[in-house]
């Protein structure tokens, strides 16, 4: 699908996780652009390519978490570890020739909208060589940075004179066997990584001011059968993603108001099962300790079988109170007592209320984008595009992450509805779109009011919430709500730039 003047759009992506694949390979198939992406590591795969600490899987099922255009049939287990994500990942690259349109190790250090050429502006630099540089101008950007890409590291921690590693940034030459380590957090990686690394230390420090809600796993393994089946008859491996998406969809409906009966009930289940499970491994006295006094879905409900059981091992000790101080090697916690250890891991999540990281996004009137979101909340326009941002695509940026299925699903949506945009420019041979500020205001405002009464306003402190209480993280509802939001762009309630003579200084 060409513009009407013969020349053909041209369009940045930025990111190679699940979110800029997705866009690059939409861009080819549906509008004709080829595309030119950005990885700021050596390879594809994003968020599976980056976590690599021991136990990273994914607590959604395999089938429900890839894209709709290509399914797996050979997915080995219900919930997939990272390097079988990362492997289909790299396969759906390939197929696609992506790696060809990619530049890899190469970081964009800043994006602007320009005015007169009506295209963005992107200065880039190689990671390994900073004095290998380069820019270009694209019609298009699309950004697919993921939330889960810049390490939260508390600076408190810098003072610990021992080796220091952020799940994110797993330090596999280092010998954890027979050492005493530290993790510090008690969210989804802290959950898989504990029980891994409780195996081979002498002892498990589990500093964990708030835990978190674990729910039993349904892990099994696909026999070879059932993979058969699904490579021959495709139409039912589809009917199976269906049943998990709509199996995941319920859980919306089982806690996302926590004080209807419903609700209630299945915490009082859930609360029963964690008393069940820590006597079962011989320490009733953990039951006070591990269950969480907030809303079951306040914070993201971990999935593991293991985990509860780990925290009950002889060479596992679980503090609930904070670190209060680092001298050396020893961390003093709250209670005045003091642990000393070899290795600190620090499962303490991501910088996600800035979205944007280290990456300068200017828009119209040099407007930063990071400056404009860190001071207030992050407004959107049906959580893609941005006024003051022409043509610029945001992918599972502000408001687009889940709390109960699968974000690859919300991508996908988001994406979709980026491609109607970009053909609604092409018809009317449009120099640009980007949503009206009335529009992204009325947007904003009806999303922040739909979160009153639900659980993520429960009463915790989730990554979902900013500084100023206000739910900023996830969607509001259900997947089917979101679609239903993203299915049709209402084009009267954005501004359309026209055709000017193109200038390039």
């Amino acid at each position: 699908m060409a513009p009407r003047n013969g020349r053909k759009l041209t369009a940045a992506v930025i990111g190679t996780g699940f979110s800029g694949i997705c866009a690059a390979i939409k861009l080819e198939k549906e509008l004709g652009i080829n595309p030119q992406l950005f990885e700021i590591s050596e390879d594809v795969g994003g968020t599976w390519h980056a976590n690599t600490y021991p136990g990273a899987e994914c607590d959604i099922p395999s089938h429900l978490y890839s894209l709709s255009f290509e399914l797996n049939d050979t997915w080995t287990k219900h919930y997939s570890a990272q390097a079988e994500i990362y492997a289909y990942l790299r396969r759906v690259a390939k197929k696609y020739n992506l790696y060809e349109k990619t530049k890899f190790e190469t970081e964009i250090v800043h994006a602007e909208w320009k005015e007169q050429q009506q295209q963005w502006l992107l200065q880039w630099r190689n990671t390994k060589n900073h004095q290998e540089t380069g820019s270009g101008y694209y019609d298009i950007l699309f950004a697919g940075l993921g939330p889960l890409r810049v390490p939260n590291i508390p600076s408190e921690f810098a003072k610990f004179q021992g080796p220091i590693v952020h799940t994110t940034q797993w330090d596999s030459t280092l010998d954890y066997s027979n050492k005493r380590i530290a993790v510090i957090g008690s969210g989804a990686t802290a959950v898989q990584a504990i029980p891994e690394l409780r195996k081979v230390a002498s002892h498990v420090y589990s500093f964990q001011r708030t835990p978190a809600w674990i729910s039993p796993r349904d892990q099994f393994t696909y026999p070879s059968l059932l993979k058969f089946v699904f490579r021959w008859l495709p139409f039912l491996m589809r009917l199976y993603r269906i049943f998990l998406y709509l199996q995941h969809e319920m859980y919306y409906v089982s806690f996302g108001y926590h004080n209807s009966f419903l609700a209630r009930r299945i915490q009082a289940g859930m609360t029963k099962i964690v008393a069940w499970r820590l006597k079962r491994a011989g320490r009733p006295d953990l039951i006070p300790v591990l269950t969480p006094d907030y809303p079951l879905g306040c914070k993201r409900i971990a999935k593991s079988e293991l985990y509860l059981e780990a925290l009950a091992k002889p060479n596992v000790t679980v503090i609930k109170s904070g670190v209060s101080d680092i001298k050396e090697r020893t961390l003093m916690d709250k209670d005045g007592n003091a642990h000393e250890v070899d290795i600190l891991v620090l499962a303490t999540g991501f910088d996600v209320q800035g979205f944007t990281g280290n990456l300068d996004i200017y828009g119209r009137n040099r407007m930063l984008l990071d400056q404009k979101w860190r001071k207030d909340f992050p407004k959107t326009y049906k959580t893609v595009t941005v006024h003051g941002y022409p043509n610029f695509f945001m992918l599972l940026g502000p408001s687009a992450a889940l709390g109960h299925n699968s974000v690859v699903t919300q991508i996908e949506i988001q994406v979709d509805y980026a491609i109607k945009c970009l053909k609604h420019m092409v018809r009317n041979n449009l120099a640009a779109l980007e949503p009206k500020e009335s529009a992204q205001e009325l947007f904003s405002k009806n999303l922040q009011k739909d979160f009153n009464g639900t659980v993520w306003k429960g009463g915790c402190r989730s990554w979902y919430m900013n500084d100023a209480g206000e739910i900023y993280g996830l969607w509001k509802g259900p997947i089917m709500s979101f679609y239903w939001a993203l299915r049709s762009p209402n084009f009267n309630d954005f501004i359309e730039y026209k055709k000017m003579p193109r200038v390039h200084l």
